[in-house]
């Protein structure tokens, strides 16, 4: 049983936003433990 078009684009859309987002977060995060180790050492 295959799923319509727009189901399966909706579901990808979906996944993308969430993984883009996952890994925006990680990127702050390392981001701003680089700028304490920065400041931790100077």
């Amino acid at each position: 049983m295959a799923m319509p078009w727009e189901t399966a684009a909706s579901i990808a859309h979906n996944v993308f936003l969430l993984l883009d987002g996952w890994v925006w977060t990680c990127v702050l995060a390392a981001d701003e433990a680089a700028r304490l180790l920065r400041s931790a050492t100077h």
